[in-house]
């Protein structure tokens, strides 16, 4: 039976920054979110999940919404991710999930702050750097990391961010700026050419960890594999709806096993984003 591990939740594409990276935030058409109730209740349903990550868009313009969820599955043995712009991750907001099972990562890509008005479109930055402060000073130092994303136009603000983080003692991840699911202005960096006789490292011949591991919901409450698998063939279809059928019967059903052996055999670049880490 297919027992993914990761569970992901898409709150919205609305956000409340202007990043040059996406085009998130140039969306006006929205679906009807799903119950937050019927969130809690399918993460309870799966036994094998570990790990609860939250995404957006930006998740915290629901930061209800995200302490609803998180005080549901409070006594399951979960962790729960927030990936987030940091704008909205006030003092306030960080203390009402003080003693909750909770890792912080903070989307940032430049420490300059006139390079941060082109990458953000705003001027958050000390906004944002008071946040992730406040967080480092309250909460264990595993709570938090910063997650940058490489492209040609960053590379060197990514490395210094990369020193600005080891300078304090934070965790630091880079993920390749992939333009399919960014739909950004940004370049994709060119993959290095492996050397004569070297193992391929391109995303044709990758394989694609996520396959059995991860499980996506969408804001609407679709259930998929993965984000991206609506892009793989045969495989447009969700494997079912929240509040229609049982999670569990999706898992459990024929056409989640045919994803998941197209999911292990797809070419798709998204094998180099950190859901597939």
């Amino acid at each position: 039976m297919y027992a993914p591990t990761h569970l992901f939740y898409l709150t919205s594409l609305r956000c409340n920054e202007r990043c040059t990276k996406c085009s998130h935030w140039r969306v006006r058409e929205h679906p009807p979110m799903v119950e937050t109730a019927l969130l809690v209740e399918a993460v309870r349903e799966v036994n094998s999940v570990m790990e609860l990550c939250i995404v957006g868009g930006e998740p915290l313009l629901y930061r209800q919404r995200v302490v609803d969820i998180v005080s549901g599955i409070a006594d399951l043995p979960i962790r729960t991710t927030l990936v987030t712009n940091g704008l909205l991750c006030t003092p306030d907001f960080v203390l009402k999930l003080l003693e909750r099972n909770v890792h912080f990562v903070f989307s940032i890509d430049t420490v300059d702050p006139e390079r941060w008005r082109w990458v953000r479109g705003t001027d958050s930055i000390d906004r944002v750097f008071a946040n992730l402060q406040f967080i480092q000073d309250t909460l264990r130092p595993e709570q938090l990391s910063v997650q940058s994303v490489l492209a040609r136009e960053t590379v060197q603000d990514v490395e210094s961010v990369g020193r600005w983080c080891r300078e304090r003692g934070i965790y630091h991840s880079v993920q390749p700026y992939v333009q399919n699911g960014f739909d950004g202005s940004w370049s994709p960096v060119e993959p290095l050419a492996p050397e004569a006789g070297s193992p391929a490292t391109d995303s044709e011949h990758q394989a694609c960890l996520a396959a059995g591991r991860n499980l996506s919901i969408m804001p609407d409450g679709s259930v998929f594999t993965c984000f991206q698998q609506d892009l793989i063939p045969e495989s447009t279809r969700p494997l079912g709806r929240l509040g229609e059928t049982s999670i569990r019967e999706m898992l459990r059903a024929s056409y989640a096993q045919e994803v998941l052996q197209r999911m292990r055999r797809c070419s798709l670049p998204c094998k180099v984003l950190k859901c597939n880490q």
